[in-house]
């Protein structure tokens, strides 16, 4: 295994979600020899691609990397736009509000606002997760056309997707039936699926001047949301993403 293989795997790690790793865990998850797994964690912390807790002595994103992701997420006017009505969802709610984009068939979150429960959701941005599995990959993903979804999964519906959880399509065929009714619906739901324990509510929405792709969302652990508070939360997302739809002329938020 060359070193920057050995790299981009753990790096991998991360950008699945986890926010701190143990020593132990690379080399578990990774199936490597712990004399591999020592020297690659050493060298990535020497050159600044992570940071080890001199306490607990597991291993988290380092600077370098934060600076990097951080530049090539540089701002645009509509993610300021977005950012304000993260603002008004994760004050009004308390939860976790998340502003991402579409990368191929991936999600990668662009900005996070913390709630004020006690209990969050938390993914760093530059997280990336299958757009086929989330409330928020699937709200960007109504957002394409027929030619931009098939140019990502094919024209075949019986072509089989990886399924990360319980309840995601299995199939083009499903999610683009999944993507068809948020279509109609704009908004996407998504609850114990690809994140056990994890809810959220989504939207989308499409500068029609440049054609850039947002996704907002709302996340909560499960226990917190009843049917009740679900239906709240979707309202409040409706409202709020469709308000700043119809400031940008978005046609899919007119009428």
């Amino acid at each position: 295994m060359s070193i920057l293989d050995g790299v981009q795997r753990v790096l991998s790690l991360y950008a699945e979600g986890a926010t701190e790793l143990s020593f132990t865990e690379v080399a578990s998850r990774l199936a490597l020899p712990k004399s591999s797994a020592s020297r690659l964690l050493n060298q990535m912390q020497t050159y600044g691609l992570l940071d080890q807790d001199p306490a607990s002595r597991r291993y988290r994103a380092g600077a370098l990397l934060a600076q990097a992701v951080r530049a090539g997420m540089a701002a645009t006017p509509l993610d300021e736009a977005c950012r304000a009505v993260l603002a008004r969802l994760s004050d009004s709610s308390g939860l976790t509000a998340y502003l991402s984009t579409l990368n191929q068939n991936e999600t990668v979150v662009l900005q996070r606002l913390n709630g004020s429960h006690p209990v969050q959701v938390l993914s760093p941005p530059g997280s990336r997760r299958a757009a086929a599995d989330t409330a928020m990959g699937r709200a960007l993903l109504a957002r394409l056309s027929d030619a931009e979804f098939q140019s990502l999964y094919g024209a075949q519906p019986d072509a089989a997707l990886p399924v990360e959880g319980r309840d995601c399509p299995a199939t083009v065929g499903e999610l683009a039936a999944r993507v068809a009714q948020i279509r109609a619906e704009r908004c996407a739901v998504a609850i114990d699926q690809a994140m056990p324990g994890i809810g959220a509510v989504a939207a989308a929405v499409r500068d029609p001047a440049t054609g850039e792709l947002r996704g907002l969302c709302l996340s909560f652990v499960s226990f917190q949301a009843d049917a009740a508070r679900v239906a709240e939360l979707r309202q409040s997302v409706l409202e709020q993403v469709g308000a700043l739809g119809r400031e940008l002329h978005d046609p899919f938020w007119q009428g």
